[in-house]
């Protein structure tokens, strides 16, 4: 597990373009929530970082110099939102097992404003996608591939924790895959509701569908996500168990990821919506937020 990654008085400097003076007297007054070290530094959390940054109405853009990068211009690229210059490090780092430097970047993005759906969409899901690619070709081997890939997960896991959250709002979601290659996904889709507000029942991968249905006739669901990256027109059969139960609770069911992207798939799956991007899932909790 990684430590939690505090800024000193000097980096928010840098990163807000103001001086020190002022951010200790943001800290002072109470506006900037900071912790006092033993010797009497001044340090910051992310969460409280992003919060001032949201009352205030802007986003961290200035060169943190502080940060040693394997690239010296990936500061400018985040800056940009240049995607295709920080996919490509954060691809590279994955491969090098370097997940707390992973963690780091989408730190780095989140504090200039982009939120956790835009860095699935942006950034994890095209690394993905290119790496499936890759391994296809004969250019990224099946370990190398799957170090990749948990890498990627265990970056998030680190850096989900010190994400804003909205205040609970007494919905439950659930969520589950079919197959084993889809944990990114669903642990995006559980991490989306976590941070709206909801509570979520995430199943993990390859769970049979009346198991789902199972879980939701035991527990008080009020969404039930099914994911797949793995298109197989024999699970219609065992689909019905669950949106039978869904259908009694009148529970909807979504579908998610490539496994579902077959519109004559979908046709014989009872389902609510089919969401090909984080980003129209996201706006769909958004809606059933309200």
């Amino acid at each position: 597990m990684t430590s939690k990654r505090n800024f000193s008085t000097r980096e928010l400097a840098q990163m807000w373009n103001v001086s020190e003076s002022t951010i200790k007297r943001w800290a002072d007054a109470g506006e900037l929530y900071c912790y006092r070290t033993p010797g009497g530094h001044r340090k910051f959390y992310l969460e409280d970082i992003c919060s001032f940054q949201r009352k205030r109405g802007f986003d961290a853009t200035g060169l943190l110099t502080t940060e040693q990068w394997e690239d010296p211009e990936i500061e400018d690229s985040l800056n940009r939102k240049n995607f295709q210059k920080v996919r490509q490090l954060v691809h590279y780092l994955a491969i090098q097992n370097q997940r707390n430097r992973i963690k780091d970047l989408l730190e780095r993005l989140y504090i200039r404003g982009m939120g956790l759906v835009d860095l699935y969409d942006e950034v994890l899901v095209p690394i993905l996608k290119s790496s499936q690619q890759a391994l296809h070709h004969g250019d990224l081997t099946l370990g190398q591939e799957r170090l990749l890939r948990h890498n990627l997960e265990e970056a998030m896991s680190f850096l989900f924790p010190q994400l804003i959250r909205r205040r609970q709002n007494g919905k439950t979601g659930l969520c589950a895959s079919t197959d084993d290659f889809c944990t990114i996904s669903v642990n995006a889709i559980s991490r989306i509701l976590e941070v709206e507000g909801w509570d979520c029942l995430n199943l993990g991968g390859n769970v049979p569908f009346p198991a789902m249905a199972e879980i939701v006739k035991e527990e008080p669901v009020n969404l039930v996500c099914v994911v797949s990256s793995n298109p197989k027109m024999s699970i219609c059969q065992e689909f019905e168990s669950l949106s039978e139960a869904a259908d009694s609770y009148r529970i909807p069911v979504v579908l998610a990821g490539a496994g579902f992207q077959n519109p004559q798939l979908r046709e014989q799956l009872p389902h609510d919506e089919y969401f090909p991007d984080f980003r129209s899932f996201h706006n769909y909790v958004l809606y059933l937020s309200r």
